[in-house]
């Protein structure tokens, strides 16, 4: 459900009028836990009570009723919005949020008992490497709007992972106002031992920490998750995956 409530607010973000890619996620949710194919109306009870995990359902709400809607109140949004044909301009975009701040609560509620490090990381992540061209790189950060990529250094027969930012990386791109072609045909290990790229030191966990714990070291960079033999890149966390 994570996953899958996760790349419908991104769909969602990138289309105001997507929201009902949250609405279908809603509805198999629905149908899951009521073990029944009905519709959005019947299956309330069984996802409020879900949503009850999350304080943002009830709790929060009640305390701050200027800023936050109970559940049950955006569910109805959510649900009328399911049954009626205007969706269009200001309205969708109205909708959307209603419906990205509903599935916000639910995956908060879904993922209130995980702990680790393995349920939150990504996994698979991207690596820039020292002899790939800076071009190439930025292209990968800017396709995907990555704003770190680790990058695996080796020492002797151990690798060092680092991070390369894309701040450094614009720092060193950018001059008089434009990106120039020699910066951008370089190589990323002569930009590092010229000294125009400083690489980030990264911080490494094992799958099985604590999220806690991650957090209380990670001083804001991404934190990379290894293999116990520390040569293999299991994943990526970063403190937005965390929130």
């Amino acid at each position: 459900m994570r996953s899958s409530d996760a790349y419908a607010r991104a769909a969602a973000l990138r289309d105001a009028e997507a929201f009902q890619e949250i609405v279908f996620v809603l509805e198999r949710l629905g149908a899951y836990l009521s073990n029944d194919r009905t519709n959005l109306g019947n299956y309330l009870t069984k996802i409020k009570d879900q949503a009850a995990g999350s304080p943002m359902a009830v709790e929060v709400p009640r305390e701050l009723p200027d800023f936050h809607q109970q559940f049950e109140v955006k569910y109805g949004i959510v649900r009328e919005a399911r049954n009626s044909a205007l969706h269009e301009g200001a309205l969708a975009r109205h909708l959307t949020v209603n419906a990205i701040e509903l599935s916000l609560v639910l995956e908060e509620a879904i993922v209130s008992e995980l702990h680790q490090v393995s349920d939150f990381m990504v996994r698979n992540p991207v690596c820039a490497f020292l002899w790939q061209p800076l071009s190439f790189i930025r292209q990968t950060m800017l396709v995907s709007s990555f704003s770190y990529l680790p990058v695996p250094v080796e020492e002797g027969r151990d690798i060092d992972w680092r991070l390369i930012s894309d701040f450094r990386l614009g720092q060193c791109l950018r001059k008089n106002g434009r990106v120039a072609k020699d910066g951008l045909i370089q190589r990323l290990q002569d930009a590092v031992e010229s000294g125009q790229i400083k690489l980030h030191a990264a911080r490494t966990c094992w799958p099985q920490d604590r999220i806690e714990a991650v957090l209380q070291t990670s001083d804001g960079l991404p934190t990379l998750v290894l293999s116990p033999d520390k040569k293999e890149l299991l994943g990526i966390l970063t403190p937005f995956d965390l929130l």
